[in-house]
């Protein structure tokens, strides 16, 4: 422990301060005088790192896909999901950053205590909304709140998006996911205290030709539990020992292996006026386009593979491989 100064020694430093009287500081013996400092806000401490970074970055990526895979059918357009970013700030931050009137919806994240937010963009809702009901995916030139059948539509939207986010966070834990609340006031809505830092996750969102934003806010206190699991899940994507490489790929072969696909033999082709199927009788001769004494096409799940030849084996009719087809090939019996 530091010894105490006494009175007089107080006394003494501080006139020698008030006389300049005191030298220069020298560095201690062994400092590194080219030592790097760097600045730190207490404010908005750094609490997630760069590999469980790359965990949230390998998730989200996943949800964005399953996203662009389940929408398209139901909006009946092209639909792609591009993550564009992920960030650390405060909730007051990311409240201030959400412009009115908007679509939020508050994300019960069970089992995990707490919850999340869930907000997309007026240039996203309206789109969105207008394919659902039969239009071309227009957008409002200006933004307003949304009706009570649209907002029933929209609640739509999002418990589906929860469905794709439930798929592809499966593997690390299982959500139970559900709405709570939905507003379009950004300040009505206060999941945690504004001095909380959050996971502020943004995605592109394309809907035919309209472009808007969504954005996927969840607080570091609700992610705690399982930030750990996160960054194993993340480090075990990147990196796969040879020995765990070898039995992945050895059971996709087993897989693959055991999966069953059609093949049939291509006779021929032959192309009829509606009229002539509609007067087509039993017993009636309708005559190929091809010929004995050229090969045939052997079709393996829809797509033209080899070219064969037809004959027979034992009691069985049978095709005889001849050669694999080419690209031109192809390409020709297909046209």
């Amino acid at each position: 422990m530091a010894d105490i100064l006494s009175q007089d020694e107080v006394d003494l430093l501080l006139s020698a301060v008030s006389e300049g009287a005191l030298e220069e500081t020298k560095p201690m013996q062994g400092a590194d005088p080219e030592l790097h400092l760097s600045t730190y806000d207490f404010r908005r401490p750094e609490r997630v790192s760069k590999e469980q970074f790359k965990g949230l970055q390998s998730l989200f990526e996943a949800f964005a896909r399953e996203v662009s895979i389940v929408f398209p059918p139901f909006l009946r357009t092209v639909v792609r999901v591009d993550l564009t970013s992920i960030d650390q700030l405060t909730y007051d931050e990311f409240i201030l950053s959400v412009a009115r009137p908007t679509a939020l919806s508050v994300i019960s994240m069970e089992p995990l205590e707490g919850n999340a937010v869930l907000e997309m963009s007026p240039s996203l809702v309206f789109p969105i909304i207008d394919r659902v009901l039969g239009g071309r995916g227009t957008s409002l030139s200006e933004p307003r709140e949304l009706t009570e059948i649209e907002d029933r539509i929209i609640q739509r939207i999002v418990m589906m998006m929860l469905d794709c986010l439930r798929r592809s966070w499966d593997q690390l834990i299982e959500f139970s996911l559900s709405v709570v609340q939905q507003e379009s006031d950004p300040l009505i809505v206060q999941i945690v205290i504004g001095s909380e830092m959050v996971i502020l996750v943004g995605f592109e969102f394309h809907v035919g030709e309209s472009v808007g934003t969504m954005n996927f806010c969840v607080p570091l206190l609700v992610l705690n539990p399982i930030l750990d699991q996160i960054s194993q899940q993340a480090h075990f994507s990147r990196r796969l020992t040879p020995e765990v490489a070898t039995a992945t790929y050895n059971a996709i072969q087993q897989i693959v292996e055991q999966v069953e696909v059609p093949v049939n033999t291509i006779l021929g082709n032959v192309q009829l006026s509606l009229e002539d199927i509609i007067n087509l009788q039993v017993g009636d001769i309708v005559p190929l386009n091809s010929s004995p004494h050229q090969p045939l096409t052997l079709d393996i799940g829809g797509l033209p593979r080899f070219q064969v030849q037809v004959g027979r084996r034992r009691e069985h009719h049978a095709v005889q491989l001849l050669n694999f087809m080419s690209r031109r090939e192809k390409q020709h019996n297909t046209s």
